[in-house]
């Protein structure tokens, strides 16, 4: 098995003329709300891991990435809660940073991101995604909120503040999702999913909302 693993390596290296280069780091995405009684606001900790291959003939692959995290949970009202999704972390700090890394290939940044101390501001029109639950027991009642207009989904004097996103240190790891959805939550959707595929695959309805777009891992990866 070593051999084998040896080999595999050597031959990666000789394709690619230089063995992979690793890097990681933990960002955090804050986001702020105004409400009528004051701001909320809530935060989660994603570690992204990247894997810089250069360009592999094989597979057209020059970076891989890795993420384990949790969505950013925000209760904007009593039993009101505000996600904001997984997708696009691998290198959203780069895109809103990317004048610390002008003129900068992507080898060369993925090595400064770790490095970085100042958080970046992400525009609402360009935040990530943002859902609610009608019924936060039920999967299938997933909504998609517009990150400009709040209030439509939860209420008068409710909008978005501010969005940011800083490199922090693997201490400041933690997990919250986990106190709105429970485990029992993400067992009713892997159910809603078999039954879906059960009732005409790809075909059934299901697959055409919102809830077929997404899956728990748009929420946490572990």
């Amino acid at each position: 098995m070593l051999r084998t693993f040896c080999l595999v390596v050597i031959g990666i290296t000789f394709l690619t003329g230089c063995i992979p280069e690793r890097h990681a780091w933990h960002q955090k995405l804050t986001v702020v709300v105004d409400t009528p009684t004051g701001q909320v606001s809530g935060s989660s900790v994603v570690r992204v891991e990247a894997v810089f291959w250069g360009q592999l003939p094989a597979t057209g692959t020059e970076v891989e990435y890795d993420i384990r995290g949790e969505a950013t949970v925000v209760e904007v009202a009593p039993g009101q809660y505000l996600f904001v999704l997984l997708g696009g972390s691998q290198e959203r700090f780069k895109a809103f940073a990317g004048d610390r890394f002008a003129g900068m290939t992507r080898q060369e940044w993925l090595r400064e991101i770790p490095r970085q101390t100042e958080p970046v501001s992400i525009p609402p029109q360009d935040a990530p995604m943002m859902v609610t639950f009608e019924d936060i027991t039920d999967p299938a009642s997933v909504v998609r909120v517009d990150p400009a207009d709040l209030a439509a989904s939860f209420g008068i004097g409710i909008s978005l503040e501010a969005v940011f996103l800083e490199i922090v240190s693997e201490s400041d790891f933690r997990q919250s999702i986990s106190q709105v959805l429970s485990p029992p939550f993400f067992e009713r959707w892997t159910i809603l999913d078999r039954e879906a595929l059960e009732q005409g695959g790809i075909r059934n309805p299901y697959f055409r909302s919102l809830i077929g777009d997404l899956s728990p891992s748009d929420f946490i990866r572990n």
